[in-house]
């Protein structure tokens, strides 16, 4: 059995063999176009029309489409619905649920939050809608073909859009006693906005306040304040030379950055002052901004306060990372050089570059959900198959693929240990991690190599 190729197994249809006569409604009409609509809602509606109707499409559309992927496992079609409902209760009405959801998800897809919103559960009804189509099931089989021609057809006809930024204050102007911050928020209405201040905890909307310009630097009588580009620190002088006035180390801010986005994206770093007689203002991109008032207290508002979408983060905050993508592709292409090594077959070199090739190129394609799928597909399908022909299970013994299984699962699984340690402080930068991941990844690779290569053997002669 093991000296099966899978494509031998495919063929042999020996998945729905193991399936044998089960029946479910994940081919039903209404599921897929369930499905449809959660993905184009998501990729697509979302970011075009933000709010309360594309917010709760996605709960209606995944109440139906969660309950019949459950009962592939449970088969018991009112146990999945139960279980479905009762989840998304939890998940909906409590922070723990809420919690709960954001860790299993950002195991899967990587840092993710999962926010309670009570008033969610007005798409429970939808579960009644997915008990009707539970009455008429289908076989896997041919729910399974259903299935991947609707899917097919939307990522031909469906693109994501780019994913959303996060809100900054990019410039600062002061008149008089007031001081104005000046933002950018994509995806509210409106998108550039203005506040002003006059005591730096009250900030009052200005709709006639302009663009704004940023200011590197602002005088008021003798004492000046400046920014430092590409860090957290303003510093001031009185008539003699600049010292620090406010400053957020160097590490730290490496962390909040990545706690704002753990994709990497976010400009955290000051990048314009504005001063009265009582107040210094600092625009500090994502992070909001930083205030001096009359007490000569500097206290941090973030965006939150200026109209943005996203909380103060704490300057004790532990690391984010966005490396899911990132560690399975090391996984992959660890797997993939082993086996091509292990099985000493030029068309297995040929295929495992081709589909190396699409893997990586769909990867770095990921914002973008058709360029993803056709440069990923132009040459990952073909390698693939070419994979599928190219494997002879009386020349290739086994083993290979297993191994190729076994290195890709060490690439991986250090790879996020590399970034679960600078999460957890034990690395000081994040870039830190970067190095070692890279370098952990190339020894895996050289070894894996090797070890396939020198174990194989060719079980009939040439």
């Amino acid at each position: 059995m093991w000296s099966q190729s899978v494509c031998e197994i495919l063929s042999r249809s020996s998945i729905t063999k193991l399936w044998g006569v089960r029946r479910t409604w994940i081919g039903h009409p209404l599921t897929l176009l369930a499905l449809v609509v959660l993905v184009v809602n998501d990729h697509v509606l979302k970011a075009a029309w933000p709010g309360l109707v594309t917010g709760k499409l996605s709960d209606v559309a995944g109440l139906l489409v969660l309950p019949p992927l459950l009962d592939l496992a449970l088969r018991r079609p009112m146990a999945s619905i139960a279980v479905t409902g009762l989840g998304f209760t939890l998940v909906k009405t409590t922070a723990t649920g809420a919690w709960l959801a954001s860790e299993a998800w950002t195991i899967v897809w990587g840092p993710s939050r999962v926010l309670a919103d009570p008033t969610d559960l007005l798409a429970l009804p939808a579960l009644g809608a997915a008990w009707w189509a539970s009455r008429r099931r289908a076989p896997v089989r041919e729910a399974v073909v259903l299935t991947i021609v609707p899917l097919a057809m939307l990522g031909l006809a469906a693109s994501s859009t780019l994913p959303e930024r996060l809100g900054v204050a990019y410039a600062t102007e002061s008149d008089g006693d007031r001081v104005t911050v000046f933002t950018e928020v994509p995806g509210a209405a409106p998108y550039l906005a203005a506040r002003h201040t006059t005591d730096g905890r009250r900030w009052i909307y200005d709709p006639e306040a302009g663009l704004g310009t940023a200011a590197a630097s602002a005088c008021v009588r003798e004492r000046c304040h400046r920014i430092v580009p590409g860090r957290l620190k303003v510093e001031q002088s009185t008539g003699g030379g600049w010292t620090t006035a406010w400053e957020v180390p160097e590490e730290t801010r490496d962390r909040v950055s990545r706690a704002h986005d753990p994709s990497g994206r976010a400009t955290v770093e000051s990048v314009s002052v504005a001063a009265t007689d009582t107040l210094v203002v600092v625009a500090n991109g994502a992070d909001g901004v930083v205030v001096r008032d009359e007490t000569g207290t500097w206290r941090r508002v973030p965006m939150e306060a200026l109209g943005g979408w996203h909380p103060a983060v704490s300057l004790t905050t532990s690391g984010r990372h966005d490396t899911f993508d990132y560690a399975l592709t090391a996984g992959v292409l660890a797997a993939l050089l082993v086996v091509v090594a292990g099985s000493r077959r030029a068309w297995v070199g040929v295929g495992a570059v081709l589909v190396a090739v699409g893997w990586v190129l769909a990867a770095w394609a990921r914002d973008a959900l058709l360029v993803a799928l056709s440069l990923g597909g132009l040459f990952a399908v073909p390698g693939a198959l070419i994979l599928c022909l190219a494997y002879d299970p009386r020349r290739i013994l086994w083993k290979v693929p297993l191994r190729g299984l076994a290195f890709g699962v060490l690439a991986y699984s250090s790879t996020t240990t590399v970034f679960a340690a600078w999460n957890a402080g034990l690395l000081t930068y994040y870039a830190d991690a970067v190095r070692l991941a890279t370098v952990l990844f190339v020894v895996i690779l050289v070894v894996g190599a090797v070890v396939a290569h020198r174990r194989t053997y060719d079980p009939v002669p040439k």
